[in-house]
């Protein structure tokens, strides 16, 4: 393993302990894997059909190479690799050397056979970033969206200034804001827990010559049904080259995800440069000021999840564009998945760890809200409005200094109207929040119901 103080990436040095689990995918260890399991896959299912002997002893051949490869093993494909200056061409020398080996090799033959190279890695980046979406990103999103659920719950009735145009607004709740997000993440989580990766074999130019050589005329069925198995969602039409179309609609959810978690991450860090979020004291928040306490996590956060949206956005735009047949401009493209992935994963777990280091100050935030009573000037001319009167541009001419002189101001211009002051205008700021509370208790539910209890799938 490269020293993390010599990685250029960040991603492999300062915060490689916080993405280890995802090198099992996205390394170049983790698609020579994928891939081989594709080769073994595909040569099982040709030594069946051609009606060869599939004894114990070759499927507990085959499963030991892909249960049982290593780095040491990934090593010896990348020597290969120097000689054939193509890695799936190595990797298919490999094969062939650990079935004969095994004193396997009269069928040797039959590995790749009547495949293209894109055939191969097409599948194993959908099985990569199934895999990744099912055992790790859908479980984190599970968990973040549960422990933001349980927070805005708590806070349902905090009353908050609500701002348009960074001006005070109306009164809202803090749980109302935060339940938006909970919403938004819980859409994008509901189209990736239901998403299904395409795969394709159909040749050099997909045109399945060599492989209806194999298979006959009924190979696109025969293909159709191999990619189902693998838990893919066949592509009968293509170049010799997968339209990435479908992985362009995951790389794209993605990136809006990452962009909705930016647009949460600024406004925490408002929210706590207001004061309405306080941070718990952990290290140290300035080399020269001892006062401070800075948000950090969200800072990080944001950063990264905005270089990630940008670099996802790219790559699904970008990869929908191959010359003719196909060029190789999509293959070392595709070998960022795992670093634009990486960037949102780790902006999910640092808005995490904030999350379980803040509080809020409360009573700020309702001196807040009472310090502008011009909030309730619209519940006030709806309710005139609603008697016949219509009072809008009197009240968009209020001057008035102090909270008491604005109010001041307002009874008269309701009393001219003919209009009680007592029904017109609230007599709290909590009379105005309208359905905040119970689209908390909607939302919350919602996610309860679509998540499970403790944050945890139902079956």
């Amino acid at each position: 393993m490269i020293d993390e103080l010599l990685a250029i990436s960040p991603i492999d040095g300062r915060y490689s302990e916080n993405l280890n689990e995802l090198r099992k995918y996205f390394s170049e260890f983790g698609l020579i894997r994928y891939r081989l399991r594709v080769e073994l896959e595909y040569f099982k299912f040709v030594a069946s059909f051609l009606k060869y002997q599939i004894d114990a002893q070759l499927l507990e051949t085959i499963n030991d190479l892909i249960l049982k490869f290593s780095i040491d093993e990934a090593r010896q494909v990348k020597q290969i690799e120097k000689e054939t200056r193509h890695d799936v061409e190595a990797l298919i020398r490999y094969v062939k050397e650990k079935l004969n080996e095994r004193g396997l090799g009269n069928l040797s033959h039959l590995v790749h056979i009547g495949l293209t190279s894109e055939d191969v890695s097409n599948i194993a980046y959908s099985l990569m970033l199934n895999d990744f979406n099912r055992e790790i990103l859908l479980p984190l999103l599970r968990e973040f969206l549960f422990e933001l659920a349980k927070i805005a719950k708590t806070e349902k009735s905090t009353i908050m200034l609500g701002r348009t145009h960074g001006l005070p607004a109306l009164p809202t709740t803090l749980g109302k804001e935060l339940i938006v997000y909970v919403y938004r993440i819980l859409k994008i989580y509901e189209f990736l827990s239901s998403y299904s990766f395409p795969g394709k074999i159909s040749g050099a130019v997909g045109t399945y010559a060599a492989l209806m050589e194999i298979f006959g005329k009924d190979a696109i069925g025969l293909l159709e049904e191999f990619i189902k198995r693998l838990g893919l969602e066949p592509w009968i039409a293509t170049k010799q080259i997968l339209p990435h179309d479908d992985v362009s609609r995951y790389l794209q959810a993605l990136s809006v995800l990452a962009g909705c978690l930016v647009d949460f991450c600024r406004d925490l860090w408002l929210l706590t440069m207001m004061g309405y979020v306080l941070v718990r004291r952990v290290g140290v928040g300035s080399s020269t000021m001892p006062q401070k306490m800075n948000p950090i996590e969200i800072e990080n956060a944001e950063g990264n999840l905005e270089l990630s949206s940008n670099l996802l956005n790219f790559l699904s735009t970008r990869l929908l564009v191959s010359r003719l047949q196909r060029d190789l401009s999509d293959s070392t493209l595709k070998r960022n998945y795992g670093a634009s992935i990486s960037y949102l994963v780790l902006g999910i777990k640092n808005l995490r760890s904030f999350l379980k280091r803040i509080y809020f100050n409360r009573e700020l935030m309702r001196r807040d809200v009472e310090k502008h009573p011009e909030i309730l000037s619209e519940a006030v001319q709806i309710r005139v409005r609603l008697s016949g009167k219509d009072i809008i541009d009197e009240l968009r001419r209020i001057d008035a200094g102090s909270p008491d002189e604005y109010l001041g101001e307002l009874r008269k211009i309701v009393e001219k109207a003919g209009i009680s002051p007592e029904k017109a205008i609230p007599r709290t700021y909590e009379e105005y929040l309208g359905a905040a509370s119970m689209i908390v208790e909607s939302i919350y539910k919602l996610c309860i119901d679509r998540l499970g209890k403790n944050g945890k799938a139902e079956s």
